[in-house]
């Protein structure tokens, strides 16, 4: 009939999802500090204007994915699906956070990609 959610998948969900919300928080919370950086810097004035606006895109593509999450609970067929892409998408950001060097940030995305694809295994089976 439809997928079920079990409790183990609704909880990792829900963990997977709040781990992006505080890297978004944590990741917006520099804002200040790099366009401060970035206005003093000798850099051309269109990177200037341009920074902080793509250093916020990424917080809010991290708010964006957990809200996905979430939204993932409420479907019932492509539920499993949508948790699969999740974590391929997030899994991409893991790699392009270690191609930048940021080991730490990698890996939490790639703990978060790990935790949605487990709640994709964990979904259940049709009643």
């Amino acid at each position: 009939m439809g997928t079920v959610v079990t409790s183990r998948s609704r909880w990792l969900t829900y963990l997977g999802s709040g781990l992006l919300v505080i890297m978004a928080l944590f990741h917006g919370s520099g804002l200040g500090y790099v366009s401060g950086l970035m206005a003093s810097s000798n850099a051309p004035d269109f990177l200037k204007d341009i920074f902080g606006p793509l250093f916020a895109h990424a917080s809010f593509h991290l708010l964006s994915l957990a809200a996905f999450g979430i939204l993932s609970l409420f479907l019932g067929e492509g539920r499993k699906k949508v948790l699969q892409l999740l974590a391929v998408l997030i899994f991409l950001d893991a790699i392009l956070g270690f191609y930048l060097g940021g080991i730490i940030p990698g890996g939490l995305l790639s703990l978060a990609a790990g935790i949605f694809l487990l709640a994709s295994r964990k979904a259940g089976t049709g009643s």
